[in-house]
């Protein structure tokens, strides 16, 4: 139990995240939002628009396209993270001490040397003849996704369900983990970007084309700076809810990570 007179300090150490968070999350977000409501260019200032932006971007068809293709992204991974993953951590779970550390040294390497943009030019160059059609582009850029991404989001996963498996609750520990891992996946796959974008940005870019690709095409290439900043306020709002949900599971469930004491070693000779 850490004493109470240590309480300021532990408020002292919490300044430079916040001072962080407010720097690189709060300010550029409410500054997006502020942009949202102008109606400028890079060659002219700005004017209050309101909702103007929000109701074009709405009414737009192609917004609705680049968010069911951000969604359709989302449904391989999240099947592989609430499916293939708790059964690989299981496995490991019940191989023993040896296996248990053989398979996190596999996970960490399939962490540490993912790359988005070596393995979007990897698979794209592979499936160039799939992503030229416009019937064929947007199903093989979700493939390519899938297979790039299958064994990163195995590894996030089964790093993520062993430690509820081994816990004293591991039925609804790793159910809680599953909803954790479900909204994670779906959070990163809206984000996606970088195959999208490399693959999907010389191809039919109607039909294969993420919310944060079309943010960045109104915003840097069209010049519609209030159109992309609302695209992107709106993705803000989607990430948040997915955000807020997993902090009402975590609170609800009684989520805690807690630190087990390394068992203590048997003296020599001693019978096991």
């Amino acid at each position: 139990m850490v004493p109470r007179r240590y309480a300021p300090l532990g408020w002292l150490l919490l300044l430079p995240a916040l001072l962080g968070a407010l720097l690189t999350l709060a300010a550029p977000s409410a500054h997006t939002v502020y942009l949202s409501t102008q109606e400028g260019n890079f060659l002219r200032d700005g004017r209050f628009a309101g909702m103007d932006n929000y109701a074009a971007l709405l009414g737009d068809s192609a917004f609705w396209r680049a968010l069911g293709f951000s969604l359709a992204m989302s449904v391989i991974p999240l099947l592989v993270a609430v499916l293939v993953a708790p059964v690989l951590a299981l496995a490991l779970a019940a191989g023993g001490t040896w296996v248990r550390r053989a398979g996190r040294i596999m996970l960490s390497l399939a962490i540490v040397t993912f790359s988005p943009v070596a393995l979007a030019g990897a698979w794209g160059i592979s499936l160039v003849e799939g992503l030229r059609g416009e019937a064929t582009s947007s199903g093989t850029l979700v493939l390519i996704v899938a297979a790039a991404t299958f064994g990163l989001i195995c590894a996030l996963g089964v790093t993520a369900y062993l430690p509820a498996l081994r816990g004293d609750t591991p039925v609804p520990a790793t159910l809680t983990v599953g909803a954790l891992v479900l909204l994670t996946v779906f959070a990163v796959g809206l984000q996606s970007f970088s195959f999208t974008y490399l693959l999907g940005r010389h191809g039919p870019k109607s039909g294969s084309r993420s919310l944060l690709s079309l943010a960045v095409e109104e915003g840097f290439v069209y010049g519609r700076i209030g159109v992309g900043a609302a695209a992107t306020t709106l993705l803000g709002l989607l990430l948040g809810l997915a955000g807020l949900a997993a902090v009402i599971l975590a609170i609800l469930t009684r989520l805690r990570a807690d630190l087990s004491p390394r068992p203590a070693r048997a003296p020599p000779g001693a019978c096991r």
